[in-house]
């Protein structure tokens, strides 16, 4: 018997999939696979070394690892459900290497979702860093720089192999780390096609709000963003959005929070918790810790050299460049992802946000619903062009709007 359905979780290193697949499973009672871990006990070897092995002789080596895949697809057979972890591409010796296994995924024989987890590239930098430390992976500073600009090739090429994927017919989702552990699970309940909480069936919907704008008002002041009132009663907003509606899957644009800038519009080497966007403290994993700082000795020592990467001016501004884009191209994909939009004040401060404005946009030409919560004391500002969205006075009423 096929299986009904199969969650591939993926993401770079540093994400910790195994955190977040040890989640689901226990949350959901389905059983889940590490297809890495499965490699290493083919090869009897760590992982980083099998994939050194693939760049040498890949006949041999993708003999192992069809006996790992055929394995995984015998014991997904017998189950309505599964999840499996790994990783879609590898980064070894400065080359991005293509999961061997991503050409037979089909050949699993089920309803396939792949949900890709990003998690904020300082916390993924600190971990691995972390992880060489302690001897667990080897020769990185070497022949293996990892270093910001790497790692965010590396998600941006994983990208293109999202895009493949999805050509081919596999459902794909974005998700960011640092959403609750609530949302996690009903996620992969609605990919699964399980009961969970309750609830049989999902909606999903990306919560579109002003950032920028919020953050040089906090900064202007000399305010924290973590603790300024306005990034708290929006984030306020999502929580009890979630809370109340117990069917709906709330995709969050600050669950990555990326572009955290200094007084001159320069990304900061130092990043502290009162410079991030607040997030929400039910996060499945717990091992957060601030600063982090960019230059730090354990970076140089085990990751990349400091003074040729993250202290030239030059090289962070790359750095700024693709941060940008992917903000771009992620939050959009969230919207794609979703069954409607939900704008929450887009008229703050009584001016348009044109990140809000570029994905209210984004979803009427996707024929989605927008439902824009807009305070009366903000409904005042002309508009030029028609809008495409229900607007309401409040939470209430988009509460009730959406039968919650």
């Amino acid at each position: 018997m096929a299986a009904g359905r199969v969650l591939l979780a993926t993401g770079v290193t540093g994400s910790e999939l195994g955190v977040l697949v040890d989640h689901l499973s226990r949350g959901l009672g389905v059983e889940a696979y590490k297809f890495e871990q499965l490699v290493e006990e083919e090869f009897k070897a760590p992982i980083f070394y099998a994939i050194e092995l693939l760049m040498v002789d890949r006949r041999r080596v993708l003999d192992k690892f069809r006996r790992v895949f055929e394995y995984l697809a015998g014991e997904v057979s017998r189950t309505d459900a599964a999840i499996i972890a790994l990783h879609l591409t590898y980064h070894r010796r400065r080359h991005i290497v293509p999961n061997p296994v991503l050409a037979w995924l089909r050949e699993l024989g089920a309803r396939l979702s792949v949900v890709y987890y990003v998690e904020d590239y300082y916390h993924a930098l600190v971990r691995v860093a972390e992880r060489v430390a302690r001897g667990a992976t080897p020769s990185v500073a070497g022949g293996q720089m990892l270093d910001p600009l790497g790692l965010l090739y590396w998600r941006a090429a994983d990208q293109s192999i999202l895009s493949l994927l999805e050509a081919r017919g596999v459902e794909t989702y974005v998700m960011g780390n640092k959403h609750p552990g609530e949302t996690h699970l009903r996620l992969a309940a609605h990919l699964l096609g399980r009961e969970y909480g309750g609830v049989e069936r999902f909606r999903t919907a990306y919560v579109s709000h002003p950032i920028t704008l919020v953050k040089k008002r906090a900064a202007s002041e000399g305010a924290p963003i973590n603790t300024y009132p306005d990034a708290l009663e929006i984030e306020g907003f999502k929580e009890r959005l979630t809370r109340s509606c117990r069917d709906l899957i709330v995709f969050s644009p600050t669950s990555i929070d990326e572009l955290i800038l200094d007084g001159k519009g320069e990304l900061k080497r130092i990043i502290r918790a009162e410079d991030r966007w607040p997030y929400p403290r039910t996060v499945v994993h717990k091992d957060y810790r601030f600063p982090v700082n960019l230059e730090d000795e354990v970076f140089d020592r085990f990751l990349y050299p400091v003074r040729e990467t993250v202290r030239s001016r030059g090289y962070m501004r790359v750095v700024k460049g693709l941060i940008e884009a992917q903000i771009e191209s992620r939050d959009l994909s969230y919207v794609t992802q979703s069954d409607m939009v939900i704008a929450y004040r887009p008229t703050m401060y009584k001016t348009l946000h044109q990140g809000v404005e570029t994905e209210i946009r984004t979803a009427t030409a996707q024929a989605k619903p927008v439902y824009a919560v807009i305070p009366a004391e903000e409904a005042e500002l002309d508009y030029k062009l028609f809008r495409f969205w229900y607007q309401l006075g409040g939470v209430d009423e988009l509460l009730h709007a959406l039968h919650c």
